[in-house]
Parts: C-alpha cells; sequence; structure tokens
C-alpha cells in the first residue's frame, strides 16, 4: 500500500484546498457576445471555455449579465462601434468587487467579499478565434474597416485613403490642389478667385454686358 497517495496528510490537505481555491479563482475567458446594450455600453456574455467536471465532462459557465465593454477613450473622445450577437472578445475578472464603483463613478469599498468572481466581469472586444480572424489583413498601415474590407479609412506613412461614401456636416479648408475624375455640383454657388461661377457676366461683343449664366 502507498500510503503517500491514500492517506490525507496536512501537506496533501493543503495541496487539496489550494486546488480548490484555484478552480474559483477566474482571471480571463474568451466569450462571445449574446446581446449588447448601447445605453449602458454593457453585454451579456457566453464564455466560450467550459467547466470541467470530476467525471471529466464539461458544463457551461452560466451566462454573465450587465458586463462593461471596454472602448477606447480619453481626453473627451472616444472611438465606439456597435457589438453584435457572436462578437468574440476577451472576459476579464476583476481582483475585487467592482459594483460600488460600477453604479457611481467614484472610488469605493468592496461592497462585496468575493475575490476574481465571475460577477466582475469586463468584456475587451476583439480578441477573436482563428475562424474569426480578419481577411486580406491592412500592414501597411492603421485601418479602420468593415470586416469585408468593403469600407475603409486607412493611414499610411504619408497619406490617407477612403473607399466609400462621405457625408460631411461642417466647412471643409484644404491646402494644395483639387483634382477629380467625376462631377463636382453645388445646391447653391461655385466661386473661383472670387468671381461667381452662377452670377458671373462677361463683355459682351456691343461692349455691354451679358447676361447670368443659364
Amino acid at each position: 500500500m502507498n500510503y503517500a497517495q491514500t492517506l490525507a496528510t496536512p501537506e496533501t490537505a493543503t495541496d487539496h484546498q489550494i486546488q480548490q481555491n484555484q478552480l474559483n479563482l477566474h482571471t480571463a475567458l474568451p466569450a462571445k457576445v449574446v446581446s449588447f446594450d448601447p445605453a449602458k455600453q454593457t453585454v451579456s456574455l457566453a464564455i466560450q471555455i467550459k467547466m470541467q467536471l470530476v467525471d471529466g465532462s464539461g458544463a457551461d459557465i452560466p451566462p454573465l449579465l450587465d458586463v462593461p465593454v471596454s472602448f477606447p477613450r480619453g481626453g473627451g473622445f472616444a472611438v465606439t462601434f456597435p457589438l453584435k450577437a457572436g462578437d468574440e472578445g476577451i472576459a476579464i475578472f476583476s481582483e475585487r468587487c467592482i459594483d460600488g464603483w460600477w453604479q457611481n463613478g467614484n472610488a469605493s469599498t468592496p461592497l462585496d467579499f468575493r475575490l476574481h468572481d465571475l460577477s466582475d466581469a469586463m468584456f475587451i472586444p476583439g480578441i477573436c478565434s482563428v475562424p474569426k480572424a480578419i481577411g486580406g489583413f491592412f500592414t501597411e498601415g492603421l485601418s479602420m474597416q468593415t470586416l469585408d474590407g468593403g469600407t475603409y479609412i486607412r493611414i499610411k506613412n504619408g497619406s490617407i485613403l477612403i473607399k466609400g461614401n462621405i457625408e460631411h456636416q461642417g466647412h471643409t479648408s484644404q491646402t494644395g490642389s483639387h483634382s477629380s475624375t467625376g462631377v463636382i455640383s453645388s445646391d447653391t454657388d461655385v466661386k473661383a478667385s472670387g468671381i461667381s461661377v452662377k452670377n458671373h457676366k462677361h463683355t459682351g461683343d456691343s461692349g455691354g454686358k451679358t447676361g447670368v449664366p443659364e
């Protein structure tokens, strides 16, 4: 008989307790979006790694609800995008309870004694599995694009590339030349060196002025 394997000792009891504690200590797990609340910027998540039971089988971790989402922001600016069901990312789990901070936005003592708990998840979208990798990955600079690459704004060294229709509200100021292969139109007027294309006049054959263009 191997007493080291069959009899409990302080050492084996301690090891067992450490293993049990590790099973309840959560750090980060891949997850998929189930639903997205744009008003609160929270998601419901389905964790993509199953719990392993004693018999070796797997069981789903219950869905995580009201999980805050990370969007790049700071200094009065933000980058936002909608999240859809099936979008992948990583759920990270806070060391302590985040409820007080999350509800009022101020420093808070933990409202619960839980540690590394599934209840204190935060979601970083974008980390994905191989089947969800971005196709035709742009390697020459920064790209902000649709996943299919059909519409994009790309910044390369010394140039910006845009593909797609543009709607602009506000004034436009440009230094340098402008060229176009399409039609340039205006609902009001176009001026060149202060001269109106719509209302300018020419000197007539008889010395007078012509009418405005029609």
